[in-house]
């Protein structure tokens, strides 16, 4: 009787844990949406650069702020300074790229392209991580890629900003690499400071040259657009800690729902039949990938 009161009580509590975790992963997606939304309203009128220095400014406000009310502590000395240095400027370059393109595309659209990155992710965890793709994986990829193509509709010429994303997505897979073995002995919080702080220094230098007076509207906005991001974050962070990650990746493509909703209320931007189905494609095999992924982990874990 005790056993079977046992059991419930953990069922119980995975379920509570598992519904949590979805919960939040939802929220997360909405809250970088905004983001996103936020940054491509103010790249209209001011420099991505700018634009990202001054986020990174607030977000280490926000992040020092929840790192105090949670206890959790921030190092500046980490084991592996190198590849933390060259997680941070590829992930600096990706951000750059990500919203220079953002400016130009349809927010849906861009969302999209920038979903490619479990395929990019899948193809660099071979020479990086040692890890191997087997057949599945490999024609998950390419039915993956076949989405990216009739989102870029080459037929009709592929858009600079388009390369521009898929540089963003092909960076991000890189940056994740990077995190799985830097995860191993650093915490997120360290990890995000780090890549803030590399941001303003980074972005520091050419505001010299761009900078332009801001008006406290426009500064409210970025300062939303930070704590949005840090929100966001920190949401996918917990839920990655709390739930199964095989159960939460599927929930983070609900971005692209909202990317979609944002951009037809601001934009009147609604993506036109192609990009629907390569986002329906690129969405397909980047949740087999990641299902195929979880089956390979469970494989290898001694039980």
């Amino acid at each position: 009787m005790q056993k079977n009161s046992e059991q419930s009580n953990g069922d119980s509590l995975r379920s509570n844990r598992a519904g949590l975790g979805i919960s939040i992963t939802i929220l997360g997606g909405l809250c970088f949406s905004i983001q996103d939304s936020g940054i491509k309203w103010l790249s209209a009128e001011i420099a991505v650069v700018q634009i990202l220095f001054i986020r990174s400014l607030f977000g280490m406000l926000f992040l020092s702020a929840s790192t105090n009310l949670s206890g959790e502590r921030i190092i500046l000395r980490v084991q592996r300074p190198w590849l933390l240095l060259t997680r941070t400027s590829i992930n600096i370059l990706s951000w750059i790229l990500f919203f220079s393109g953002l400016k130009y595309l349809p927010l849906a659209t861009a969302v999209a392209l920038f979903f490619s990155f479990p395929l990019f992710l899948a193809i660099t965890s071979v020479p990086i991580l040692g890890e191997k793709v087997g057949i599945r994986r490999t024609l998950a990829i390419v039915v993956g890629f076949i989405g990216v193509l009739f989102i870029t509709n080459p037929a009709s010429g592929i858009e600079w900003p388009m390369l521009l994303m898929l540089g963003a997505a092909f960076g991000w897979a890189l940056v994740a690499n990077a995190t799985r073995i830097l995860g191993e002995t650093e915490s997120t919080s360290t990890l995000l400071f780090h890549t803030l702080l590399g941001f303003a220094l980074t972005m520091l230098i050419p505001q010299f040259w761009i900078w332009q007076s801001i008006d406290s509207y426009t500064l409210s906005i970025l300062a939303g657009v930070a704590f949005f991001g840090v929100i966001a974050q920190f949401c996918l962070t917990k839920a990655y800690a709390i739930a199964s990650p095989s159960l939460i990746a599927p929930f983070e493509y609900t971005a692209l729902i909202w990317s979609a909703i944002f951009g037809y209320l601001i934009w009147g931007d609604f993506p036109d039949i192609y990009a629907s189905i390569g986002a329906g494609l690129i969405v397909a095999s980047g949740l087999y990938i990641i299902h195929r992924e979880t089956i390979t982990n469970r494989m290898n874990t001694p039980s």
